[in-house]
């Protein structure tokens, strides 16, 4: 807990404190890389010859 002195818990305390906020950073965080990855895959394909 913190201390009213101390001032407010720092982002990455309450993150880390908290099992649902760090569920959906988790999730976020593989969504926001898994969809640049795959855009970045589309993006640096070659382009195709027609048969």
């Amino acid at each position: 807990m913190s201390d009213p002195d101390k001032g407010p818990e720092p982002l990455g305390q309450r993150l880390l404190n908290s099992p649902f906020l760090l569920l959906a950073a988790g999730i976020v965080v593989m969504a926001v890389f898994y969809t640049g990855w795959g855009l970045y895959e589309i993006m640096t394909l070659p382009a195709s010859t027609l048969p």
